[in-house]
């Protein structure tokens, strides 16, 4: 892609594209840990780990 030959509207679409794309890698990244996390808590509280897998399933 050429962004040099876009207009102003469809480069800033293009960058917005570009920084959801970047959210979305960062979450499906950090999310784990904090599901861990979450899942940690939860459990040393007293929760049922079984709840949790239902939740998620």
């Amino acid at each position: 892609m050429d962004i040099t030959t876009l207009t102003d509207a469809e480069l800033d679409q293009h960058r917005l594209d570009v920084l959801n794309e970047m959210e979305r890698r960062a979450n499906l990244a950090a999310i784990p840990a904090q599901v861990t996390a979450l899942a940690q808590t939860y459990t040393a509280a007293g929760g049922d780990p079984a709840d949790l897998t239902a939740a998620l399933g």
